[in-house]
């Protein structure tokens, strides 16, 4: 066996380039002296530097827990990669509150004993490795330098955050009772807040599952009648049905481009979609696609990509702008306003950008974020809203330069916001855990809500303007359904066992779509909370988006689009 060098510093490159490090990986690509060229590397798969770390972890938890005779002490101590590692013996705790030591007496009563529980420590090992894609990337957020390469790799086919605990797969929850007066079946609010612990303020506090419904257990039904879209040759990051069309798609992909695809054609090859490039960063041999948008309309379609270009196309794909920064910044986000003639675009230095969709041209700045923007919306044609690393949450209008409204609350990044329909209200979700409702006439949340155990990243209105019910997903693996007016929890619903970072609701707000890097996509009931369908894919899920009739579209990160119809599968 031979470790070199060489090999070393290109797992490393590699890693940083899959957690979104651009810059850092730039630098260090030319520092050691590695090919600038993608295709003249060796070829590792996403995440190889994480497993080999996993591996070699797992081989020191077993030798320092091995004793000279081949037993295996029982030790409940955490064992972790960095920091040293003082055994704890388990302990058995005896009626009379006395604890004894049981790993010598367990070894005498059992003489296989020990050998069992070291099996059992490796296969538990390996299966963790196996729920989480065998790699858990964790990244410093505590530096505004770190801002937009974090959010980079919240959106990469390598990034996962470890969950603090799996949830069970079969498992969900469900309401114990349903409201058949509304045409959606959305629970009885009234009734569902005796289940929870409000506080004072309007701050809400999720309960376990078992609490908030008794948990349902069936038999998942799994999708297998699935189209496949092939053409891209990196994985595919993005999605967007065209509003025009229930058979036009575009995907945004880390091969430098897009495509339109017309997914009435019987077949789904690269031949039957157009596609739309981008150019590379000079050194680079692709760039990464950040964001695809259709117009309200379907007649235009706007994408960016990490080198800060900016191009709009017609739905046939013929270029019509290309939008020309004054400077070259990575853009990760972008939003048409309703009328589509204005475009917005998040920068990651922390501007934000309008652009006149009659001439292509640079409308207007905006500078008031002291950390990468993260995400834009519209309220309305004219007033818009941003969020940041920095913490705030910021609402501005066309014409003015200078901020209409700052929302101040979150203690960390804020990861994503929605308008609701009606724009009366305004969610955020934040790297602090808690899902914040706004509204323009005060100054703090309307309703704070808190339940998950780690990072939000995404948050989606129900489609119904006369309901304020919003949905949140997390990095710890579930989805939650809150209540504006009630301020309570309706539903959590656990199946995934990785983070989740897509949702999606179907058009009439009855079913639920969430993707995670457990290669799983889970189509939830609102009526109850039951766990509908399943669809189990190759690898790791970017994205899903629910067309107006029907389908669901999935990003995946085998370079593949899946095209699903859970409702008629």
């Amino acid at each position: 066996m031979v470790l070199k060098s060489e090999d070393v510093n290109y797992l490393v490159y590699r890693y940083l380039k899959e957690s979104g490090f651009m810059h850092s990986s730039y630098t260090f690509q030319v520092e050691s002296q590695l090919s600038k060229n993608d295709n003249e590397l060796p070829s590792v798969e996403p995440g190889s530097l994480i497993r080999v770390l996993q591996k070699g972890l797992q081989y020191m938890d077993v030798e320092t827990h091995l004793n000279e005779d081949g037993s295996a002490r029982l030790c409940s101590a955490p064992f972790s990669l960095v920091g040293k590692h003082v055994c704890s013996l388990v302990t058995d705790a005896t009626p009379n509150g006395r604890g004894k030591a049981v790993a010598n007496r367990q070894n005498e009563a059992s003489p296989n004993r020990s050998q069992q529980l070291l099996q059992q420590r490796v296969d538990d090992s390996s299966a963790s490795t196996m729920a989480h894609g065998g790699h858990t990337l964790v990244h410093d957020t505590g530096t505004a330098g770190k801002d937009g390469a974090k959010r980079l790799a919240k959106t990469r086919d390598t990034t996962i955050t470890h969950l603090s605990s799996a949830v069970a797969a079969s498992t969900m929850a469900a309401a114990e009772d349903d409201d058949e007066s509304m045409d959606v079946d959305v629970p009885d609010t009234e009734r569902d807040g005796q289940r929870h612990l409000s506080e004072p303020g309007g701050k809400a506090s999720a309960t376990s599952n078992a609490t908030l419904t008794g948990a349902i257990v069936r038999k998942t039904r799994l999708i297998d009648r699935v189209q496949m879209l092939r053409g891209h040759a990196s994985p595919v990051f993005l999605c967007a049905w065209s509003p025009a069309s229930n058979n036009v798609l575009a995907t945004g992909a880390g091969d430098g481009t897009a495509r339109i695809w017309d997914v009435s054609r019987p077949k789904s090859d690269d031949e039957y979609s157009v596609v739309l490039k981008h150019d590379a960063l000079p050194g680079e041999a692709r760039v990464d696609v950040t964001s695809i948008v259709w117009n309200a309309q379907g007649t235009l379609l706007s994408t960016a990509c990490f080198s800060g270009e900016m191009r709009v196309w017609t739905a046939a794909g013929e270029l019509k702008f290309t939008l020309k920064q004054t400077r070259q910044v990575p853009i990760v986000a972008m939003r048409w306003n309703h009328k589509g003639t204005l475009l917005l675009s998040a920068c990651l230095d922390g501007s934000i950008m309008l652009w006149d969709m009659q001439t292509g041209q640079l409308r207007q700045e905006y500078k008031g974020h002291k950390g990468s923007v993260l995400d834009v919306d519209w309220q309305d044609n004219s007033t818009f809203a941003s969020c940041s690393a920095d913490k705030s949450v910021i609402v501005w209008r066309d014409g003015s330069p200078t901020p209409v409204k700052t929302f101040v609350g979150h203690k960390s990044d804020v990861n994503a916001i929605k308008w609701h329909p009606t724009g009366k209200y305004l969610a955020s979700a934040s790297d602090d855990g808690s899902v914040k409702v706004w509204s323009m006439s005060s100054d703090t949340p309307v309703q704070d809500f808190f339940g998950h155990a780690q990072q939000v990243y995404t948050v989606k209105w129900l489609p119904r303007p006369d309901k304020s019910i919003v949905a949140s997903a997390s990095f710890d693996g579930t989805v939650r359904v809150w209540d504006v007016q009630s301020g309570t929890c309706l539903r959590v619903l656990s199946a995934h066992t990785a983070a989740v970072h897509c949702l999606s609701f179907s058009s009439d707000g009855r079913y639920l779509a969430s993707g995670s890097f457990d290669k799983n996509v889970r189509i939830w009931s609102i009526k109850d909370g039951s766990l509908f369908k399943t669809f189990v894919a190759d690898d790791g899920i970017h994205d899903v988006q629910w067309a107006a009739k029907g389908r669901v579209a999935v990003a995946i990160a085998n370079t593949q689009v899946a095209l699903l119809d859970p409702l008629n599968a």
